[in-house]
């Protein structure tokens, strides 16, 4: 019996897998996965993290904080600190990645990664380093996102934005698999010295990687006198929503563990469960990446978004390991999706001149966004009975208002 040639034959319709030849792509890539992995392995805990340190150290319980609210209130203080050195900061960054570029701006984002690790470490013993910690965050990934997402944008072609996009994903996926089982262990263990000590060393990697990227200087140049124009475009303002949208919903996932952390009890179970979950989600993402070039009909986007937001929901009446497992599975299979058509339209929508005040205002829409969710979230335990449904509430809020984004003319 002949042997069956799979790429070839018309039963198997495997997507081509591969990254655009440039070596600024690669190279952008390379620095994306790595990144990627340094955050699920270094940082998957952050929020845990924060958590047990604002309880060890009693924060503001002077003031007639218990210890469940000392960690909620930390945790909330530090991403909406983070994310206030953002607005405070996203005009001189943008000059400043004007004037020397954006390898530069790379190395120095990454450079602040490593500041914000060490902190973490040293926090461990005095709070106060905490709070320089936070600012580098914020600048850091201002610095990165602006970055990525702009060089990403230029150099992707558009009729294979969404294989680049899937393609990406599954290498996500693959990390996200390994890393926070590996992070889990590591932490039950060692502790998170050891954590914070790796992802320094993996960091490291990334600012020697980025020396090799070579993009022209950005011509483009942000002011609050452009921002101002935009926000009176009526388009413009239906994407601010979009991507206040997804904002929730990342920062819902980005909760979540925590949530499961206090349901489980220990750090290593919560990461076997996040790893077990993106095993079904990772092929998923060659065949839709590659599917988005060509059926880019926004009825099942629709769909997958009003799945989403019922999942969230859902989330609030599991309480056992299975159960948290199948919909954590079910979340990464529909989200796959529906991010993937949502990044692809956002991407595609950046490319052109501007694409560099583009993506640094999106980081100021993100940021109002997560000020407002953590103030929230922290007067949920604090005034409101709503607690960890407010959470839920406001992720599933968040999907629905993805569902604003779209290219000039869409068809449903």
């Amino acid at each position: 019996m002949p042997a069956i040639n799979f790429a070839n034959s018309h039963h198997f319709n495997w997507p081509r897998i591969g990254v655009d030849k440039s070596s600024n792509m690669r190279i952008l890539f390379g620095i994306r996965m790595l990144r990627e992995l340094a955050n699920k392995f270094a940082l998957f805990f952050l929020p845990v993290f924060l958590f047990q340190l604002g309880q060890s150290t009693q924060f503001l319980h002077a003031q007639g904080l218990t210890e469940f609210q000392s960690g909620i209130v930390l945790m909330s203080f530090f991403f909406a600190g983070s994310r206030l050195s953002v607005l405070l900061l996203v005009f001189p960054v943008g000059k400043f990645i004007h004037k020397y570029g954006f390898t530069a701006s790379l190395i120095l984002s990454h450079l602040l990664y490593a500041v914000m690790l060490v902190c973490f470490r040293i926090s461990l013993d005095n709070l106060s380093w905490l709070w320089l910690g936070m600012v580098a965050d914020g600048v850091s990934t201002l610095l990165m996102w602006s970055s990525f997402h702009t060089i990403f944008s230029k150099n992707a072609h558009k009729s294979r934005m969404g294989r680049d996009l899937g393609f990406m994903q599954v290498l996500l996926n693959l990390i996200w698999m390994i890393a926070p089982a590996l992070s889990g262990i590591v932490i039950f263990l060692f502790g998170y010295e050891i954590l914070f000590s790796v992802g320094l060393g993996i960091i490291g990697l990334i600012i020697i990687i980025a020396t090799f990227l070579n993009v022209p200087r950005e011509r483009d140049e942000v002011s609050l006198k452009e921002l101002s124009l935009w926000i009176n475009e009526r388009r413009f303002i239906k994407l601010g929503f979009s991507i206040a949208g997804k904002t929730l919903y990342d920062i819902g996932i980005f909760v979540w563990p925590l949530y499961v952390f206090l349901l489980l009890g220990n750090t290593e179970r919560v990461g076997i469960l996040y790893s077990l979950s993106f095993l079904l989600s990772m092929i998923f993402s060659l065949f839709i990446g590659a599917k988005l070039d060509h059926k880019e009909r926004k009825r099942p986007f629709l769909i997958s978004g009003g799945l989403l937001s019922i999942l969230w929901i859902i989330r609030s009446q599991i309480f056992n390991f299975w159960s948290i497992a199948i919909v954590d599975s079910f979340d990464k299979l529909t989200s796959n999706f529906h991010w993937l058509f949502f990044d692809r339209v956002l991407v595609n929508r950046g490319k052109g001149r501007e694409a560099f005040s583009y993506f640094i205002y999106r980081e100021i829409i993100i940021s109002l966004t997560a000020i407002v969710f953590w103030s929230v979230f922290a007067l949920t335990f604090l005034i409101w009975p709503l607690e960890w449904k407010g959470l839920f509430v406001m992720a599933a809020v968040g999907v629905l208002m993805s569902l604003l984004i779209s290219k000039k003319h869409d068809q449903v």
